[in-house]
């Protein structure tokens, strides 16, 4: 059998080793799928992030009011990671631990994110998903993306193919190498998912802009305004086309007879509310303001057009609801809103998830410090 090179900690400790918690936060959404992860993460009860990396989403869900936990295997990451928290978010917590074999009680999480973590296994994803559907409580929404088979991998792949049949034809050996990762379109995905007792609410492909990243030797070059690919990313991110993106999304939720509801984390949704919205939600929410930010089908977009190395912002602003004054944070910015909101209004989850849901704004840099 090949080595598992996606389970290995030194591996991850060299491939994490040249960045910092700073420098992945302000890089945004060089990775997609921001508008999906704030949107459906839970307001209520506690949240981890299986294979949290350096981070940036335990950091930057933290300052938005979400109770969420880091858990990774590196011990090299979690050092760092203790090391970065008295300057970005003191009151972040990261633990040293295995996805497969969560420190958690079964029942007992409201929330589990998984970003291109499942996909590294390479006997399948079916194991941690069992873990994280054991230890969400009813109703809990796990969020899991993995690499997709976007149109750039596509187009390699049928090169790889050509160039594997042409050695088969002249008897030379086909090696490619140690396993790293598999890439699993939206549906192949769901299917792993509901394998192991979930209910998949959406299942999506997501982030165009990335491939383009990719063809671009990551240099942003060819990704400016008045370049082929920012106008085609950004035309067809909302569109059918997205499923040809760089990531697959799935929201799934621990479908049961009695669930916690969304909005209020009380013990109280029942399952016939999946019919209409994406999450269970008590009846006594229903037809909500808040409630219809979770539809069905409802288009999870970004609020405009990608800013591609925009200069990082500071200074005042004026808090759009409050009216009054506050200063720009120096590594969260304005926290990837299109919208002027104080850092104190941020954590009020009614305001947090009108933002996450119309005013996500996308922006893109280059990962470097």
């Amino acid at each position: 059998m090949k080595n598992s090179l996606g389970q290995k900690s030194t591996v991850w400790d060299n491939w994490w080793g040249g960045v910092t918690p700073n420098s992945e936060i302000k890089m945004w959404d060089f990775y997609g799928g921001r508008q999906w992860i704030t949107k459906y993460v839970p307001r209520f009860g506690k949240t981890i992030e299986g294979g949290c990396g350096v981070g940036r989403y335990v950091f930057y869900l933290r300052r938005l009011g979400i109770d969420i936990e880091g858990i990774d295997f590196s011990d090299e990451v979690i050092k760092k990671l203790e090391e970065a928290k008295d300057h970005i978010e003191p009151k972040a917590v990261f633990l040293k631990g295995d996805i497969l074999d969560l420190p958690y009680e079964t029942n007992s999480l409201s929330g589990y994110i998984s970003l291109g973590v499942v996909e590294h296994f390479i006997e399948g994803p079916q194991k941690p998903i069992a873990e994280a559907y054991r230890a969400l409580r009813p109703g809990g929404v796990a969020i899991i993306t993995t690499p997709n088979i976007s149109f750039l991998l596509r187009y390699r792949y049928f090169k790889r193919s050509i160039k594997e049949l042409v050695k088969k034809l002249i008897g030379k050996k086909v090696d490619r190498g140690d396993f790293f990762q598999y890439e699993y379109t939206p549906d192949q995905l769901k299917k792993f998912i509901e394998s192991q007792g979930f209910y998949v609410s959406r299942a999506e492909g997501c982030d165009l802009i990335y491939p383009f990243c990719e063809i671009g030797n990551f240099t942003g070059a060819n990704l400016k305004k008045g370049k082929f690919a920012y106008w085609f990313a950004n035309a067809f991110e909302n569109t059918w086309f997205k499923n040809y993106g760089a990531q697959s999304i799935t929201i799934s939720v621990k479908k049961a007879p009695v669930m916690h509801c969304f909005l209020s984390g009380e013990l109280t949704a029942t399952p016939d509310s999946l019919d209409t919205y994406d999450v269970p939600i008590s009846k006594a929410y229903q037809n909500t303001e808040q409630a219809k930010l979770y539809l069905k089908n409802k288009k999870v977009a970004y609020a405009g057009k990608y800013e591609i190395d925009p200069e990082k912002l500071s200074g005042e602003r004026t808090c759009a609801i409050s009216g009054k004054k506050y200063t720009i944070d120096p590594i969260f910015e304005n926290y990837g809103f299109d919208k002027n909101v104080s850092p104190e209004l941020l954590v009020d989850p009614k305001i947090n998830m009108e933002l996450c849901a119309n005013h996500i704004s996308p922006v893109w840099r280059k990962r470097t410090e």
